[in-house]
């Protein structure tokens, strides 16, 4: 098998979220970039810690915000399950 060379301009090591960003401008900036990720692309918070967090605290913060307003309630309670 032969290698085959490719030039980038930009190498970006981990695409977590800052390689993700940093990558984006530089292709918006007209350059060519490679992306090297080992593990996650978009890194952990994609998969495991922040992203999901947020949507199982979400329904949660809603619901006390609507216990906030007046003049709006909940139709029942949250399905937890669901």
């Amino acid at each position: 098998m032969t290698e085959q060379s490719t030039d980038v301009d930009v190498v970006v090591i981990g695409a977590g979220p800052a390689g993700e960003n940093v990558a984006g401008r530089v292709v918006r900036g007209g350059l060519s970039c490679a992306v090297v990720e080992d593990h996650l692309a978009g890194g952990e918070c994609s998969y495991y810690a922040c992203i999901p967090s947020k949507a199982l605290l979400r329904p949660m913060e809603l619901a006390a915000e609507v216990g906030r307003v007046r003049g709006l309630r909940l139709e029942g309670p949250i399905d937890v399950p669901a």
